[in-house]
């Protein structure tokens, strides 16, 4: 419990470091909300000690007018201050909230690519979404209310003591029973809070997936499967925030039960003052009146707390995410990466992804400037690992990596990176234009450079006969172009690109034979003068290329061209006869 508090302590402090560049409005804020507090704590005053000690006791007519004038004025003047409490405290929120988001997304894209491979997209989307839209409402709407009630309290407080410091006792007693009961319940809110932010999260990755995959869905008739998956999740996070609700319902009518306990004492003792002489009747309603102006604080104060409890267990998972290193950090000497030549060294390398089992072994290996090698093996033999390391996607746990001699961990990633370009094979467009999507390879290029890059790579013919042209919007993923125009657009960018090394992840798969021959085409010409790697999944789809690197057990166990690994009768021999013997089985069954 303990732990427990030192952590809600310190979210709360790293929170506020957010509001120091707003100081000043703040102040304003704060200057506003005293005035606020001091026209509401006037009000029992004005009513209590002038109208009754004064107008209708004296029966003063005149008096009575400006009574009257002064309470229209004093709503007026709260009017105005509350306007500008309002505005300034909602300014600071939206700013700081604004500032978050920008700095959590700005922290996402500097984390290294491991994290987005361990966490669920849900869960990253969830508390980019739902945890700041909740700690929104708890510094622009709670904030707001929070500051102000506090305030009023202090003001009851004092005036009360004023009036008569035996009653104030009574009231003062009652404080350390409201303060354990808001402590105890407020605790249980943020313990469902973090609970339910986390449901929600699964219920978020549960959506991700669905939309991802429905043609997987769809195709394997497992709708039902698939509801039954999210009613289940989506039953759980209605429960959990049913017991957050029952908790939140106990709170404020326990606090009223203890205020009106206090109240009725309150009021049976000052009575009994009034009727022996010990307090005039005025003061009593004034007293009564500053309690009556206490009761709303209370209950909003209560209710705050809860919303504020919700938003500290979301900053708590904001600051998760913010927390996060990267696990690929640049050195602070690092230099400016060279001009690219090519050449790949690979120096006794070893990798791991959880620091137990050993993906790459001893790996050594030299790509010369401009050659064009093909990496195979078996589905998971570590491939795509190997060829990650080059841009430092991941860095080796022993060994290195050099580049025309250069340690790739002692230069800038961003110099290394803009001089490698990636074909994948699941192209990735983002839901814009195509112009844009080619653009992304080089955002200062212009129009006709994009079109130039898209004739290389035999997009242009078919960009040139949607409705919109270069301007069609490609939809989510791009989803509404076939696999083969979405590769050969992710081609046009690599060639925008211009990079001096590329690495392709057998870019041909999947299409027909015709749309196959124009990537191969488009490859080709993209393969011109630069150091290239081709995964290679299907060893029959391997062409054009001058080594062969055959990854098995963890090593690179042969190299060569497909003949002289042939003749070795080793590995890559009977990967091949198997993949060729599987090839004929399924052209024979496409015949029949």
């Amino acid at each position: 419990m303990k732990s427990n508090s030192l952590t809600s302590l310190n979210t709360q402090l790293r929170l506020w470091r957010y509001f120091r560049p707003y100081r000043k409005t703040l102040i304003l804020a704060i200057i506003c909300t005293i005035f606020v507090t001091l026209c509401t704590v006037a009000l029992p005053w004005v009513l209590g000690r002038g109208l009754i000690g004064k107008v209708i006791i004296e029966k003063n007519l005149f008096l009575l007018k400006l009574m009257a004038l002064g309470l229209v004025g004093l709503v007026f003047i709260k009017g105005f201050f509350s306007y500008g409490q309002t505005y300034f405290i909602s300014f600071v929120g939206y700013k700081v909230i604004t500032d978050m988001r920008t700095q959590m997304y700005e922290h996402l894209q500097q984390l290294s690519l491991s994290f987005f491979k361990r966490e669920r997209g849900g869960e990253i989307i969830s508390r980019m979404i739902n945890d700041i839209e909740i700690l929104q409402n708890t510094l622009v709407n709670s904030l707001i209310y929070l500051f102000l009630n506090v305030l009023i309290l202090i003001g009851v407080i004092v005036s009360i003591f004023y009036l008569d410091w035996r009653l104030s006792l009574l009231v003062i007693l009652i404080i350390p029973l409201l303060g354990f009961l808001i402590k105890k319940l407020g605790a249980r809110i943020n313990k469902f809070s973090s609970t339910v932010q986390r449901k929600i999260a699964d219920i978020s990755s549960i959506l991700q997936e669905t939309v991802s995959g429905m043609e997987v869905i769809k195709s394997f008739t497992l709708e039902k499967r698939e509801l039954e998956r999210f009613k289940e999740e989506n039953l759980r996070n209605f429960q959990l925030a049913m017991k957050r609700t029952q908790t939140m319902a106990l709170l404020t009518p326990s606090i009223e039960v203890l205020s009106t306990i206090a109240i009725v004492v309150i009021l049976w003792y000052g009575a009994s003052e009034v009727i022996r002489g010990a307090l005039s009747l005025d003061s009593l309603i004034t007293f009564l009146g500053c309690l009556a102006l206490a009761i709303n604080p209370m209950n909003q104060i209560t209710q705050i707390y809860s919303v504020y409890q919700r938003g500290l267990a979301s900053a708590k998972r904001i600051f998760e995410i913010l927390d996060t290193e990267p696990t690929i950090k640049e050195f602070p000497s690092a230099k400016e990466m060279p001009p690219i030549k090519g050449e790949i060294k690979f120096e006794h390398v070893y990798f791991t992804y959880d620091k137990k089992e050993t993906v790459l072994e001893d790996i050594n290996l030299v790509i010369k400037a401009g050659e064009k090698v093909a990496l195979v093996g078996e589905s998971g033999v570590g491939k795509s690992t190997m060829v990650s390391l080059i841009p430092r996607f991941y860095d080796p746990v022993s060994g290195r990596i050099t580049i025309d001699g250069e340690d790739i961990r002692k230069v800038k990633i961003a110099t290394l990176r803009r001089q490698i370009s990636i074909v994948p094979q699941e192209t990735i467009l983002f839901n814009t234009t195509i112009l844009e999507n080619i653009r992304y390879g080089k955002p200062e290029a212009n129009e006709e450079e994009i079109i130039k890059a898209a004739k290389k790579a035999n997009a242009h013919e078919f960009i040139i006969k949607l409705k919109d042209g270069y301007n069609t919007r490609v939809g989510e993923r791009g989803a509404k172009l076939s696999g083969g125009e979405r590769q050969r657009i992710a081609i046009a960018r690599a060639i925008l690109k211009n990079p001096q090394i590329l690495i392709l992840d057998e870019a041909t798969s999947n299409v027909d034979t015709r749309t196959e021959s124009l990537i191969k085409e488009a490859l080709a010409r993209l393969m011109e003068n630069r150091t290239t790697i081709i995964i290679a999944h299907r060893l029959f789809s391997i062409y054009n290329v001058d080594r062969i690197l055959v990854l098995n057990k963890k090593r690179i166990e042969e190299m060569g061209t497909h003949q002289e690994l042939l003749s070795k009768r080793g590995f890559y021999t009977r990967l091949y006869k198997t993949q060729f013997n599987l090839k004929e089985k399924t052209e024979e069954k496409e015949k029949t």
